[in-house]
């Protein structure tokens, strides 16, 4: 196998984002695609880069009930650590295609590692809430970049056939770090205090930025292509006035609701926009193609049950139970790798079978996973929690990676890196709903709760058995169009 190879990338019909329609004016070389060995190597860099991503956004995740406690706020405030990265996340990702068009995937990854590590040098030398938050924020910009650039970049470089079980190893991957990171940050949190959790992502970072010198290629045709500055505010200022009004709903509903009413209209004024001007920021075609909708639908519905457990396990366990972080942290740790393993067998299952009856399967496993958990919590049997909990994780394997592959694939190629865009964002924004929702709720509940009298154990046990019940009912729809859409797939895909 040859150390590097190469085969002339084709603009027209690759799934990448930088694919362009007219010959670009920035280089008369149209870039080389890896081949052999340097493709594996630029694979496993883009994975890295993912792993990096994956413990960036998961990094407050344990760290919650401590942040409400050393920064002296509620915990609906202490969730602006999660949800104001979710929201720059989200809006970066709007923005990444474009990006990748005019810098390319080098300069466009560098930058990311660069945002990473001054992020995290930011939030370990940060005085108070506000710095902290600044710095998550600067971290954001990593995970905005990242997924959507990932994803792109491991559909243009796999080998023929594989892209579904590449697609399943970057999502298991992003569970490998999801479920280290717990761990690691709980470590971290119980024995240095809440600002040594950025060391960990500050020392990936240097070392990829180096990495990335050597062994990251630009693959795509770059353009000159203008921002649209408008649709960047507004895709920022709607998102972030949704995902606020439903982290209050439970305190104040009607300004809440008001709130969420304008974040709504300018939401929908970004997508009118996208449609009526000449280069958008984030191309809406792929919404044409109603299968596409309905399987980003349960996608996201899917991975709120994730983001419930991710967020409201580890509070469960710190704050009624009382255990530290890092005890807490060890125990989520098998449960998301439990979710990582799916992800692979999803994928090459949905390779060679498509996604009947496998996301079905999936939304069952993730349904009676919850309603063991809410069972066991109730008793306190943390133990069987916790095999619940992985029932559960299990379930989100299934369902995510594999509705993401069958997602892309009934676009056409040439929209394959809009629908990656499109993808990214949408995972951001249902972490966003899933985090204001939840915390918002447990947070309003735990307040009324311990001013009525209650201890810090019995608030967090009945504002946890509280959102559990909203979950469950969020799923139990999940299942029943799960079915309905498996089927139709499975109709499509066999002609029976």
């Amino acid at each position: 196998m040859q150390a590097t190879g190469a085969k002339p990338a084709q603009p027209a019909s690759s799934p990448a984002p930088a694919a362009a329609s007219a010959p670009c004016p920035r280089s008369a070389a149209i870039p080389a695609i890896p081949t052999g060995r340097a493709m594996w190597i630029m694979m496993i860099m883009m994975l890295a880069s993912n792993l990096l991503a994956s413990f960036n956004q998961s990094l407050m995740n344990i760290a919650l009930d401590q942040v409400a406690t050393d920064f002296h706020v509620s915990l609906s405030v202490a969730n602006w650590m999660v949800l104001g990265f979710t929201v720059v996340a989200a809006t970066v990702i709007t923005m990444a295609a474009s990006l990748l068009k005019r810098f390319g995937v080098r300069k466009v990854m560098m930058f990311g590692y660069a945002a990473s590590l001054i992020g995290s040098l930011l939030g370990f030398f940060a005085m108070n809430f506000p710095m902290m938050l600044v710095a998550r924020l600067v971290q954001a910009l990593t995970v905005g970049l990242f997924f959507p650039v990932v994803t792109s970049v491991i559909l243009t470089i796999s080998p023929a056939g594989k892209k579904g079980t590449m697609l399943a190893i970057n999502s298991g991957v992003i569970g490998v770090g999801l479920a280290f990171a717990p761990m690691l940050a709980g470590l971290m949190l119980t024995y240095f205090g809440l600002k040594s959790l950025f060391l960990i992502p500050a020392v990936l970072s240097v070392g990829l930025l180096g990495l990335g010198f050597f062994f990251l290629h630009d693959i795509y045709p770059r353009e000159d292509r203008a921002i649209d500055v408008l649709s960047v505010a507004l895709s920022f200022v709607g998102l972030g006035a949704v995902i606020y009004g439903l982290n209050e709903v439970s305190r104040n509903p009607l300004p809440s609701a008001l709130v969420m009413v304008a974040g709504a209209a300018a939401v929908a004024l970004f997508a009118w926009r996208q449609f009526h001007i000449k280069t958008p920021l984030l191309n809406l075609t792929p919404f044409k193609h109603p299968r596409f909708v309905c399987g980003e639908v349960l996608m996201m519905l899917g991975y709120m049950g994730s983001i419930f457990m991710s967020l409201l396990l580890p509070l469960y366990l710190e704050g009624t139970v009382g255990y530290s972080a890092f005890v807490a942290g060890c125990l989520l740790a098998l449960p998301i790798l439990c979710y990582a393993g799916s992800c692979f067998v999803g994928g090459r299952i949905e390779d060679k079978h498509g996604i009947w009856p496998l996301v079905p399967a999936g939304f069952l496993l993730l349904l009676v996973g919850f309603i063991g958990v809410e069972f066991t919590s109730s008793a306190v049997l943390v133990v069987a929690m916790m095999v619940c909990a992985a029932m559960a994780y299990v379930g989100v394997g299934l369902v995510f990676p594999t509705l993401k592959a069958a997602d892309l694939e009934v676009l056409p190629k040439e929209i394959y890196a809009h629908g990656a865009a499109i993808h990214s964002t949408l995972v951001q924004i249902a972490g966003s709903i899933g985090s204001a929702l939840f915390v918002g709720v447990m947070s309003a509940d735990v307040d009324g709760l311990m001013a009525a009298g209650a201890t810090k154990a019995q608030a967090y046990a009945a504002g946890f058995s509280h959102t559990l019940y909203i979950d469950l009912g969020i799923l139990a729809v999940a299942f029943v169009v799960s079915v309905i859409f498996a089927r139709i797939m499975r109709k499509k895909r066999t002609g029976k």
